[in-house]
């Protein structure tokens, strides 16, 4: 106890150290456990000693579940990307109804592409707004829901404007417009 004040990260050094023991415990035993599941599967009688059976290839054994769990990441990434192909499909269904579903993922993943970085980038600029929320136990999206929506439907608007991929309005002011606001402070189309 006399050496707390002078290394105040020993508690952490400790934590850490207590992890990383739990982790290997962990590492061993799932193995045993596998190892006995096994052999009773085989018709063997397994002793429960057989639990610590995963010491003789430990090495392997941490090395696998390091491997894993970058792979089991690395995959993970996967899910974010596809939700970023697939994040215009309701808004093309919802302005061309008459399309298939699956020609309105496909207008989106034609839409997102090349694009799915600065999207990334413009969900991360409302970081802090999402953080504000969860503090207001999500009051605050009552105000911040629409905003977001909003920058949402701009982005897919100019990402139309320059691929050409999707419904775009008239430009003439021509014809009424149900997909155009109404801005009581610019210009009437």
């Amino acid at each position: 106890a006399a050496m707390l004040p002078a290394f105040p990260e020993f508690p952490v050094l400790l934590m850490a150290f207590v992890a990383a023991v739990n982790w290997l415990a962990q590492v061993i035993i799932n193995a045993g456990w596998s190892i006995y599941h096994l052999g009773v599967r085989q018709g063997k009688e397994m002793p429960y000693g057989c639990l610590l059976d995963g010491f003789a290839f430990l090495g392997k054994l941490i090395l696998l579940n390091i491997v894993m769990g970058i792979f089991v990441y690395l995959w993970s990434l996967l899910f974010l990307i596809a939700q970023y192909r697939y994040r215009f499909a309701i808004y093309n269904l919802c302005e061309n109804p008459e399309i298939g579903i699956l020609e309105a993922i496909n207008m989106s993943k034609a839409q997102t592409a090349g694009f799915k970085g600065t999207l990334f980038v413009l969900d991360l600029s409302f970081l802090g707004w999402s953080i504000l929320c969860w503090l207001t136990l999500g009051i605050l999206n009552i105000w911040i829901a629409p905003y977001k929506e909003q920058a949402n439907v701009g982005y897919l608007q100019e990402i139309k404007k320059v691929k050409g991929i999707g419904y775009q309005p008239p430009q003439d002011g021509g014809e009424d417009d149900e997909f155009r606001p109404i801005d009581p402070f610019g210009p009437s189309y």
